[in-house]
């Protein structure tokens, strides 16, 4: 890769945290990072001409993934993922397949109207399906894989409780 690109602090430090946290938009990158806003946008920009990263503008956020380290596929499932609410409907239901509407709003306790919009959004992803009134997960292997894979990006408790429940389901804990 661009030894030379990457001579810059900054830029080095913008392309690493990019490669630790694949699906990053812009503001979690400022949080994670000390570099002024500007700075990292011209960094990004400089990253992306260089074909060193790649964005994906997904309704108001464009995240960032470095060339070749995340599959299609798994940048879909990983968008969706970083998102606080989907991540924690999806753990539910990997937890509790074929639960209802009612059972997910009372267990997150979140308003039927907002959980509503959620579930619409994951099964146009084809993340969760709906069978009569009952929602599990789609394909469940895929999703403890990526968790699996990127658990210490999401720095989430229940994504770290849900892979140590998953691996010692498998046999591998």
């Amino acid at each position: 890769m661009g030894k030379k690109t990457l001579e810059l602090e900054a830029r080095k430090k913008t392309y690493e945290a990019i490669d630790e946290n694949p699906g990053v938009h812009l503001r979690e990158l400022d949080r994670k990072l000390d570099i002024p806003l500007g700075t990292l946008r011209y960094h990004l920009r400089v990253l992306e001409k260089k074909d060193m990263i790649v964005s994906k503008k997904e309704s108001k956020y464009k995240r960032y993934y470095a060339r070749g380290e995340v599959q299609k596929e798994d940048k879909e499932l990983l968008s969706t993922l970083r998102k606080e609410l989907p991540r924690t409907i999806i753990l539910f239901l990997l937890e509790y397949p074929g639960s209802t509407h009612k059972e997910i709003c009372s267990a997150l306790a979140v308003s039927g109207s907002t959980l509503s919009y959620h579930l619409k959004k994951l099964r146009e992803r084809e993340v969760i399906e709906k069978e009569e009134k009952e929602y599990s997960v789609k394909d469940e292997e895929k999703v403890a894989e990526v968790l699996i894979r990127y658990q210490q990006t999401f720095l989430d408790r229940l994504v770290d409780r849900f892979v140590r429940f998953w691996k010692k389901e498998e046999g591998e804990d």
